[in-house]
């Protein structure tokens, strides 16, 4: 989010930090990952445009979901999947590797083209996926069944073989799950010029 507000604003390292009284060498750390002390997140928020409260639920989010104080590596996961029904939240995943897999082992990403999650993952962003990250309910996930679908929603419960998972248009049930996966981080992609 700090690369790209930084991007979108046209400014260098030196400038944001300067501009926001932070060093430069801290705002480089943040942006490869190091999560800021508590006592930041005001003027980290007031940059980026968002609430303080948001600014500190992304924060724990982050330390929670990785176990330490980095962000996930996810410059280098592929992105996945594609939508097959916008408004059930469904994608589709291809057969890749000589036609053995569906469901992705390494980290990766997916283009949300749905509405279904909406605020929290608007279209026209991209979800990065780990699936080392072990889902708790109030994760936001990806729901992989037999055959090469997922599902996008809020984990509510997971069982054998079923979980069950919300989103704008109420809570379902999907039957047949192969691997329940954690969106850790979303980035708003740059719109397609024409």
């Amino acid at each position: 989010m700090l690369t790209n507000e930084q991007t979108k604003r046209g400014l260098t390292d030196r400038q944001v930090a300067e501009e926001n009284g932070w060093l430069q060498q801290t705002f480089s750390r943040w942006k490869l990952g190091s999560l800021p002390r508590p006592n930041m997140y005001a003027s980290i928020a007031q940059f980026l445009m968002i609430s303080d409260d948001m600014m500190r639920e992304l924060v724990e989010e982050a330390a929670v979901s990785t176990g330490n104080t980095k962000l996930p590596a996810m410059t280098t996961a592929r992105t996945y999947g594609r939508v097959s029904d916008r408004k059930e939240g469904k994608y589709a995943f291809e057969a890749f590797n000589q036609g053995r897999k569906r469901i992705p082992e390494g980290r990766y990403s997916i283009t949300i083209d749905t509405k279904i999650m909406e605020p929290a993952l608007p279209v026209g962003t991209r979800a990065w996926i780990d699936p080392a990250i072990w889902p708790t309910a109030g994760n936001e996930v990806l729901v992989h069944a037999k055959g090469g679908h997922a599902w996008l929603g809020r984990l509510v419960s997971v069982a054998v073989r079923q979980a069950e998972i919300e989103r704008n248009n109420g809570t379902i049930t999907v039957r047949d799950v192969e691997a329940v996966h954690v969106i850790v981080l979303s980035e708003r992609l740059p719109a397609v010029q024409n």
